[in-house]
């Protein structure tokens, strides 16, 4: 009879036994709250500052529509005109349509900030976001992107758990689960590999080991806030700037595990993100990227941490029983 796995201990059992701690050790949903509030923060911050441009951008004969959405735009996905021609038969106007779905994306990411009825608002928020960018690809950049792909994360893990109206009017459990620890799993993950693939893309190029490339992006029109002609005279400085910013991105993917690299990497990595939102003027993409980097890497998901922030342990430093009658198992 075989034994049990807690029992055996050859090297495959231990590898086991590790590889299910790391990914479903019960864990509390701190960290996807957070991840669901400051996600629906950045991007209703934007909708502030870019409604006045809304009509403009997706009316019909709005700026990014016709032969530039045609060349441009993607071939599969849903688009305002879409909407529009649905809501059509009703009776709504074009400019009413278009406020309306403006409005109803508004709402789902109050709704997905408090955490009411949280994946039905995520879903909803997901698919009008994915609906805007199809709409306009021209504006599109890396913010977009990040986040459509955090906000679909958002519909399948259980981000109202915690610090949410569901929590408090429906009494959705706060107990840790495995699903959370999964699901934060995943998307750590996620940001490894994308941070990985950005840096070595970046390594493949000169201009990076050069330094020009961050001189270059300093000075071009539509990302110089600041003089930095002074660069110029002292090229060591975008040199070493370049350099950094292959270690932290190359680096992110060994060093933010580590409990002891992993404030280092942190703060690293924001800082590299808020001189992106300082310097190029890329306020919602570094502003983004900064909130992914806390709530996934700087809160802790352990039961037992009730100081939630940076204090996230590494593989092996804190225990936890992984099911009832079990011995505790070291988990992440």
């Amino acid at each position: 009879m075989e034994a049990p796995i807690l029992d055996d201990p050859s090297p495959r059992a231990g590898a086991r036994r590790a590889l299910d701690v790391f990914l479903f050790a019960p864990a509390t949903a701190r960290p996807l709250a957070a991840l669901r509030i400051g996600l629906a923060s950045v991007l209703l911050v934007q909708a502030a500052v870019v409604h006045a441009e809304f009509l403009d951008w997706f009316s019909r004969g709005g700026l990014f529509q016709g032969d530039l959405a045609r060349t441009f735009g993607p071939t599969f996905g849903p688009r305002t005109g879409d909407l529009l021609a649905w809501l059509s038969p009703l009776g709504v106007g074009e400019a009413a349509g278009l406020r309306a779905i403006g409005a109803a994306y508004v709402v789902a990411l109050v709704m997905l900030g408090l955490g009411l009825f949280t994946r039905a608002a995520a879903a909803l928020a997901w698919f009008l976001h994915w609906t805007l960018m199809n709409s306009a690809t021209p504006l599109m950049y890396g913010v977009d992107l990040y986040a459509h792909i955090f906000l679909f994360y958002a519909i399948w893990v259980p981000a109202g758990r915690a610090a949410s109206l569901d929590a408090m009017l429906f009494r959705a459990s706060r107990a840790p689960t495995a699903g959370a620890r999964f699901g934060l799993r995943i998307m750590q993950i996620h940001l490894c590999i994308s941070y990985f693939a950005s840096g070595v893309q970046k390594a493949t190029l000169i201009d990076w080991w050069n330094g020009e490339l961050i001189f270059r992006a300093l000075s071009l029109p539509d990302y110089c806030r600041f003089d930095m002609s002074w660069l110029a005279h002292y090229p060591a400085i975008s040199q070493l700037a370049c350099w950094a910013t292959l270690a932290v991105e190359i680096g992110y993917c060994v060093f933010i595990w580590p409990r002891r690299t992993r404030r280092l990497w942190l703060v690293a990595v924001v800082g590299l993100h808020l001189g992106i939102a300082v310097f190029l003027g890329l306020h919602f993409f570094g502003i983004l990227m900064c909130v992914l980097n806390v709530a996934l890497f700087g809160i802790s998901p352990e039961p037992g941490d009730q100081a939630a922030f940076f204090v996230a342990p590494a593989p092996g430093e804190s225990s936890t029983l992984t099911q009832p009658g079990m011995r505790r198992s070291k988990a992440l």
